[in-house]
């Protein structure tokens, strides 16, 4: 289960995360992480945006490992 999610510095705001995670990110003129979002119930769109950002400034923490995605 994924416990915690960040967006590094370098964000471009394209506003894939938005796109792919809509009730996880939010994009105005900056991109963060919505405080009520539940991250259990949208891990995959998390891991996806994670994998798919352009340049790689999504991180999260996910109980089944030590270190958060790279």
């Amino acid at each position: 289960m994924i416990k915690k999610v960040s967006i590094e510095p370098g964000c471009t705001t394209c506003g894939l995360c938005e796109f792919l995670a809509p009730d996880v990110f939010e994009v105005t003129d900056i991109s963060h992480v919505k405080k009520d979002a539940n991250f259990a119930l949208n891990s995959q769109a998390i891991k996806e945006a994670a994998a798919r950002c352009p340049v790689q400034v999504i991180t999260y923490q996910d109980d089944n490992a030590d270190s958060a995605k790279d």
